[in-house]
């Protein structure tokens, strides 16, 4: 029997495209000193701030307990506070979160540009793809 998942598979071609895209966006965001997804947060929370964890979760698609586990580390960088009320908890961005800002949008910008040259025109109507796909296979 002869599988063809390697072109057809929406999950097996999801997760190699991911494994590229991570590795790529390692090296981009390497400036920040941090993983890419540590100034997924912090652009999120320069765009509206403050935030509840759970808010964050819902936005960037991530599990509530990362949100919370990442933001823990960014606290611990003094980039962020994290105020807990209840079973809740609110981020907010401190002083020292201009410095790791300004890192972050110059690398989000060198990721545009990369991604651009490397996508071309695919870009956009993939992303397109993307966003509606996952909005079905969330609801």
């Amino acid at each position: 029997m002869t599988h063809h998942f390697y072109q057809t598979c929406a999950y097996f071609t999801a997760a190699r495209y991911m494994r590229t895209v991570e590795g790529l966006a390692t090296q981009t965001f390497q400036p920040t000193g941090m993983k890419p997804a540590y100034s997924y947060i912090m652009l999120a929370l320069e765009d509206r701030h403050p935030q509840t964890v759970t808010n964050l979760a819902t936005t960037l698609g991530y599990d509530r307990s990362s949100i919370y586990r990442m933001v823990q580390r960014l606290e611990q960088r003094d980039l962020v506070r994290l105020y807990p009320v209840g079973k809740s908890a609110t981020v907010d961005l401190l002083p020292n979160s201009a410095a790791f800002l300004k890192t972050a949008n110059q690398c989000l910008s060198a990721w545009g540009q990369l991604t651009d040259a490397k996508l071309g025109p695919d870009k956009a109507a993939m992303t397109r793809l993307l966003t509606t796909n996952n909005a079905k296979l969330r609801s």
